[in-house]
């Protein structure tokens, strides 16, 4: 437990077009890419947690080269991945979800290095 919590998943974030299928019978589901993110985001984290009321969110997406992704596609499974890893937590240590974060940062970065791609993610309380 920390105020403040930084780290980075060797990953870059699917798109939001790629993070849920829905079925012609209107089942929802989440996709493999996403569910991947996500899992890399809770072992990443090594089971570290923020205790706060609220809190700041920052990202920074390094693209490898020719790659795209829009800024505003990338915190929603970041954001989901991070609450499904219990990093979110009340004063008291229980596990809440990511409707506490009040402020968020997102600089979108290319790398010239082609099997480059990560997230570095840090959690604040404030």
């Amino acid at each position: 437990m920390s105020e403040k919590l930084t780290f980075t998943v060797p990953l870059v974030p699917p798109s939001l077009n790629h993070y849920k299928t829905r079925f012609r019978n209107g089942n929802t589901v989440v996709t493999k890419e996403a569910r991947a993110f996500k899992a890399a985001v809770a072992t990443y984290a090594r089971g570290e947690y923020v205790r706060g009321k609220s809190f700041h969110v920052a990202l920074r997406v390094v693209l490898p080269p020719k790659a795209r992704g829009d800024v505003d596609n990338f915190p929603k499974l970041v954001l989901d991945g991070l609450a499904d890893a219990g990093v979110f937590r009340d004063k008291k240590g229980k596990v809440i979800t990511d409707a506490h974060v009040s402020s968020m940062l997102v600089v979108r970065d290319c790398h010239t290095r082609p099997e480059c791609g990560s997230t570095e993610i840090e959690v604040s309380a404030i």
